[in-house]
């Protein structure tokens, strides 16, 4: 006969299992990496110093459409960095990884994402067009009027491509440009802000600290390299070469 003692241990045993992701009732909350059709997206930016990874898992089927965490025997690294997991106020998760920045050497930048659940191991690659360049014009520091056109440059150029371009406030607070300016460029090496594009927010005109920022952007699929694909068909990175410097916009 089985003491009472004993019993309630039992309970307490199969309570706490109905709590752990270890257990073998599937856990909605957490993303086991050897699951089935799990959408992972990467956004990876290269800054000439830095490589900085986000990656997203999620459900497809999740009408909540949160990005979720990893049950605790699944883990993620990029190009042999550990992920670090970061709650987002939404109640979502990221996982962050710094690293080396592969594209200041121009040309194809190649990353590696590992998976690992238990005893699964997938290992992914991205390759894609993202080259390194440097800004030219203007100069770091430069007072540029908003009443007049000023030229941005940039080396080396490309053809049949494209680079973002963005002008905002170098700093949080009170806004003192109007309106950020986003354009999609020729990737030519140069182009022209015009007189007047640049608009203050403030009352009455004062300099405004300002950021130039341009961007490459390619995006790739995750393509298998050893072990078994199990992610959904739609998981890709998308890689971000850019380059920025801070100007004054004056009246």
């Amino acid at each position: 006969m089985v003491s009472r003692s004993r019993c309630a241990s039992c309970l307490l045993a199969l309570a706490a299992c109905a709590w752990l992701p270890a257990c073998d009732e599937a856990d909605a909350s957490c993303a086991a990496l050897a699951d089935e059709g799990l959408l992972v997206t990467a956004y990876i930016d290269h800054n000439g110093k830095q490589a900085r990874t986000e990656i997203e898992v999620r459900r497809v089927d999740d009408d909540a459409g949160l990005s979720l965490a990893l049950c605790k025997r699944s883990s993620l690294s990029v190009d042999g960095t550990a992920a670090t997991r970061v709650r987002r106020p939404s109640g979502s998760y990221v996982y962050k990884v710094d690293g080396v920045d592969l594209a200041k050497d121009g040309g194809a930048v190649t990353h590696e994402l590992r998976l690992v659940d238990d005893d699964y191991e997938a290992t992914y690659s991205v390759s894609v067009e993202a080259p390194a360049f440097e800004i030219t014009a203007p100069k770091a520091g430069a007072k540029l009027p908003r009443t007049q056109a000023f030229d941005v440059a940039w080396t080396p150029a490309r053809t049949d491509a494209t680079i973002l371009a963005r002008i905002d406030d170098a700093i949080d607070g009170i806004a003192c440009l109007a309106e950020p300016i986003v354009l999609e460029l020729p990737d030519e090496g140069a182009a022209q802000v015009a007189q007047g594009q640049l608009k203050t927010g403030l009352t009455r005109p004062e300099p405004c600290s300002a950021t130039l920022r341009l961007s490459r952007v390619a995006t790739g699929a995750l393509e298998p390299k050893n072990g078994a694909s199990r992610l959904h068909a739609d998981s890709r990175a998308s890689v971000a070469t850019w380059r920025e410097l801070k100007f004054t916009s004056d009246p």
